[in-house]
């Protein structure tokens, strides 16, 4: 779907999927791409033909992308994901922040991973607002004595001195100009959140915590003439809960104060597309980092809770990995000569994305886990894709095991463990994790955990369906 906003063409696609957008939004006439410098070189958006014209492919990364000044690209993920949000904090994913903002909704409570979140986009809307300069209202203040100035209050002079005959005293009022208003005053509050967030961890103070801490002393100083409202009488404020408009020259207020809102109120953040309860930077996800880290973080959690008597390490990582390639002894000699072994000198890795290991050092299962669709428009189940099989299988064989196992998101047909095949002695299965609802997540992992316990032969592992 494309549409077009205050001139900017908005389009939105799934992950993979190519994008319609006219060469000329995204081209030079020197045929080079006019992309924004914080995607160029990224692996964000690709740039190939289809059909004999030069298209553009989303990749594995979700969320808003600003192609450049005149076209957004919104990248939702090809498998229904119920929850992105609950995946990054429970595997402390990391997200791309991009400086283009978008909306967001609310969502649960805040944790520590969305307060990180909101403290540097709120450093980041203070500074502009220092920048711009703060809004300042007109408030009355009275007073009485011998030099009045402003206006006299006639009654109450007559009331409080004339009645009294004292003829040189004058009750008066007037109206100065002050920070101290209802929005200043729920931005500070919102400063000295962040600030107490960020200040708990002084004792293992977290990296970048020290210069944000020093970012926001300074901010501080420009607040000074902003008083404490410990109750927090401001939220009832119509311009501070959008009720009344804001002065048209101090507009940019709106968004830091829906953020600082959702700090007060220590609401969480949505990762999925729309909402619009606060702005912030575009925080792109790379999905395929995102599933395998989720699928292996799961499986640890249920191994720690049912203590099983094996370890999930990652592949990628030295406690996963194996070597590749033997030398043997002797080396081959076809033509009477040994000949020598480039392993000899780089033996290469195995590396599967999840691996079970015994204290030992055994590893009685290795899984690789690939955020890929099968079936998405078919009515049967259909095959994972080859180089996959060839991958897994490999690393069964290097690993000495008769079977693999393969994990894959749900998107159609079988969920959960379906057999696949054997290819000579190596047995292939692929476990479908249905993510598409809330509720079904928690069972589908726990079904996940025990398919993984059978296959790997662990003590007490329960009977898990074979099939979805």
């Amino acid at each position: 779907m494309t549409e077009v906003r205050d001139g900017v063409v908005v389009v939105d696609c799934a992950e993979y999927d190519h994008v319609d957008i006219d060469a000329s939004l995204w081209l030079s006439e020197g045929h080079e791409t006019r992309f924004n410098s914080e995607i160029g070189g990224r692996d964000i958006l690709r740039a190939n033909f289809k059909k004999g014209v030069l298209r553009l492919q989303a990749t594995s990364f979700v969320g808003v992308i600003p192609l450049n000044d005149r076209v957004v690209v919104r990248v939702k993920p090809r498998v229904p994901i119920a929850n992105l949000t609950r995946m990054v904090i429970e595997t402390g994913h990391s997200v791309l922040p991009l400086s283009t903002f978008r909306e967001y909704s609310g969502r649960g409570t805040a944790d520590d991973w969305a307060m990180d979140i909101y403290t540097d986009a709120l450093l980041d809307y203070v500074d502009k607002l220092l920048d711009a300069g703060l809004l300042r209202a007109y408030e009355r203040r009275e007073g009485e004595g011998h030099f009045p100035h402003g206006r006299i209050d006639v009654t109450r002079t007559v009331q409080r001195f004339a009645a009294r005959g004292i003829p040189n005293k004058a009750a008066y009022s007037w109206f100065e100009r002050t920070v101290d208003t209802p929005a200043n005053r729920c931005v500070k509050a919102a400063m000295e959140f962040v600030h107490e967030h960020m200040a708990k961890t002084r004792s293992k103070p977290r990296k970048g915590d020290r210069a944000k801490l020093a970012r926001l002393a300074g901010q501080f100083h420009a607040f000074e003439g902003v008083g404490e409202d410990r109750d927090y009488r401001f939220l009832d404020d119509p311009q501070v809960l959008g009720l009344n408009p804001l002065p048209d020259p101090r507009a940019y207020y709106r968004p830091m104060l829906d953020l600082s809102i959702v700090i007060l109120q220590r609401t969480g953040i949505a990762l999925e597309l729309g909402g619009s309860d606060m702005q912030l930077s575009s925080l792109l996800i790379d999905t395929n980092k995102l599933f395998e880290n989720f699928v292996r973080v799961s499986l640890a959690k249920h191994a720690a809770k049912h203590r099983w008597s094996v370890e999930v390490v990652d592949g990628n990582t030295e406690a996963g990995r194996i070597d590749l390639y033997d030398v043997p002894d002797p080396l081959p000699a076809l033509f009477g000569t040994p000949m020598t072994a480039l392993a000899s000198r780089n033996a290469g890795k195995a590396q599967p994305d999840v691996v079970l290991k015994t204290l030992d050092g055994a590893f009685p299962l290795i899984a690789e886990v690939k955020n890929t669709i099968h079936g998405m428009k078919a009515n049967t189940d259909t095959l994972p894709e080859r180089g996959e099989v060839e991958q897994a299988v490999t690393y069964a064989l290097r690993y000495d095991l008769p079977f693999t196992l393969l994990i894959h998101p749900w998107i159609n047909g079988s969920k959960g463990l379906v057999y696949v095949g054997r290819v000579r002695t190596v047995d292939v299965y692929d476990f479908r994790l249905d993510l598409s609802s809330d509720e079904g997540v928690d069972a589908a992992l726990d079904d996940m955990a025990n398919v993984v316990a059978r296959l790997a032969g662990l003590d007490g592992a329960a009977q898990a369906p074979t099939s979805g």
